[in-house]
């Protein structure tokens, strides 16, 4: 009989099936309703269902974890290719509004927030937000140049700001509103926001009156 010891398994992922989706959706769920302050991994376990030893064997803490979570549930926000620039913004001014309705998109706004107000660095977490927003758009823009449509020297930093930016402070009124948009309403929003953002607010072709109807042109003054 072989005395050939037993291989270790290595450390690093989750052994419970599907345990790192749920810790992820998790840590974005917690992160919403707690902010950093009462953001735990004891609080993530019980919400994903599984045990503490579970996410610190892919997690070593907290900001590991939230920089993680907000990598994978951001990314895919501006991974889009439509054809034409745009198309493009325009599909990610969708994306971002309807991820700010979701609990992870909730979160990632709670991070940007709390870190603008706070008086020392909260984590690296914070950084993943920006960084991959800017990386969004810079490909977008790069794609453009490639087509030819003429955007060498754009600032993505700039993009980003006007896109996100815009983004952000609508969904923020919204919820001191108390209300969501609908799929028109995101539409035409992120129609006229890349609008402005291309042509300019004088050359903007048509610019929504707020409160008028959605896609109700504004009667010139």
């Amino acid at each position: 009989m072989s005395t050939s010891p037993i291989p270790r398994r290595g450390r690093g992922r989750p052994r419970t099936p599907g345990a790192e989706k749920r810790i992820i959706d998790a840590a974005l769920e917690e992160y919403g309703e707690h902010g950093w302050s009462g953001f735990t991994m004891d609080g993530v376990a019980r919400r994903a269902g599984v045990g503490k030893s579970t996410v610190y064997l892919r997690w070593q803490d907290k900001d590991t974890l939230l920089t993680d979570a907000v990598g994978t549930s951001s990314g895919p926000l501006g991974a889009v290719d439509t054809g034409s620039l745009r198309g493009d913004l325009r599909q990610v001014a969708v994306n971002l509004f309807e991820h700010f309705r979701e609990p992870a998109g909730w979160a990632s706004l709670r991070i940007t927030i709390d870190t603008a107000g706070a008086a020392h660095q909260l984590g690296r977490f914070s950084e993943a937000v920006a960084d991959v927003q800017v990386d969004n758009i810079e490909k977008i823009l790069q794609r453009a140049v490639e087509r030819g449509e003429g955007t060498e020297g754009i600032s993505p930093n700039a993009v980003a700001e006007c896109i996100y930016g815009s983004v952000t402070m609508q969904t923020l009124g919204l919820r001191l509103e108390g209300r969501e948009l609908d799929a028109d309403e995101i539409d035409a929003r992120s129609a006229e926001l890349v609008s402005i953002v291309l042509d300019g607010v004088l050359n903007a072709p048509q610019v929504i009156a707020r409160g008028r109807g959605v896609g109700s042109a504004q009667e010139p003054s």
